[in-house]
């Protein structure tokens, strides 16, 4: 769909500045990953752009389009572009694990439950939930529970994906395993934006990098570039990895 361009995004809640005149420029095809300690609005600027967190001032220019004057139908025309993994996975808690996973397919492609379910499975064989299909999420691990939400954002084929901490609650091998998929969304040429407190593997797959601070962007560049800042809580994290 293309470029995505964020222009003076500004959020506030109650009495919490979460975002202060934010302004970015991701290409399409980008890996951006963006730092920041805890609170400092990273996740909400994710789900800005992803359209799932509505904000009081600025633009957010998706492909060209405005996407904060989009109607209901354009709104979910975007959703179906785009691919979100939760940090707490938010799976819907009646459902069994493959009514979650194929519901998508269901509401917005209209396919019968079989065709997919025939989606959903290299996905699901790829990391060995198989078993865990007929489960509702309480009887899952917060690891399987991660995973599910991983594939949920990636089956579809987004164009745009946005992942906050997906390394989170996740053994070694399964690890491995998301590394290896995000490697692949890359390859592709998807455009992504990763929020995540594993350092080096965020500057070792990002092209772009931004630094948040207490809802301000106060660092753009390449992960070179943000290595040698001189911002003190930038070089903070920077040596985490």
């Amino acid at each position: 769909m293309g470029n995505i361009y964020v222009k003076n995004l500004s959020l506030v809640l109650g009495d919490a500045v979460i975002l202060h005149e934010v302004e970015e420029f991701i290409p399409s095809g980008t890996v951006y990953y963006l730092l920041g300690k805890s609170g400092s609005g990273k996740s909400s600027l994710l789900k800005s752009i992803a359209g799932l967190q509505l904000v009081q001032k600025g633009e957010i220019i998706v492909g060209g389009r405005n996407i904060l004057q989009f109607n209901q139908k354009d709104m979910l025309a975007y959703h179906c572009q785009c691919g979100f993994v939760f940090q707490n996975a938010a799976l819907i808690s009646n459902m069994s694990i493959e009514d979650n996973l194929t519901l998508f397919f269901r509401y917005n492609y209209g396919m019968s439950f079989k065709e997919a379910v025939k989606r959903i499975m290299p996905y699901v064989e790829m990391f060995q939930l198989q078993h865990e299909l007929k489960l509702r999420p309480a009887a899952l691990s917060m690891g399987e529970k991660m995973l599910v939400n991983i594939i949920r954002a990636v089956m579809h084929d987004p164009e745009y994906i946005f992942w906050d901490n997906p390394l989170a609650n996740l053994d070694p091998f399964s690890k491995r395993k998301v590394r290896s998929l995000f490697q692949e969304l890359k390859e592709k040429g998807k455009t992504m934006i990763l929020v995540s407190d594993d350092v080096s593997f965020g500057m070792s797959v990002s092209s772009r990098v931004g630094y948040l601070e207490e809802g301000r962007l106060l660092f753009s560049g390449t992960p070179e570039e943000a290595k040698k800042s001189e911002l003190k809580g930038l070089q903070s994290l920077c040596h985490q990895e």
